[in-house]
């Protein structure tokens, strides 16, 4: 009866097995934080190419991330 859902909480075998996945995952998520990082800093630059100043650029960034 321990491991049986009480008040809709994992179990220790299912809070065991989400770890898992979350430990194999770890360097999925780390490659897309890296290609994320690099469009980022593309649109960073890009927005300076085009004349905006470095201030406003980053503002730009900040407040629209990688979303067109």
């Amino acid at each position: 009866m321990s491991s049986d859902k009480v008040n809709g909480k994992l179990t220790n075998i299912e809070l065991e097995m989400a770890v898992d996945e979350t430990k194999r995952m770890v360097p999925y998520q780390i490659k897309i934080l890296e290609e994320s990082s690099k469009i980022l800093k593309a649109r960073y630059e890009s927005l300076i190419k085009e004349g905006f100043s470095e201030k406003q650029a980053l503002e730009i960034v900040k407040f629209r991330g990688i979303e067109s």
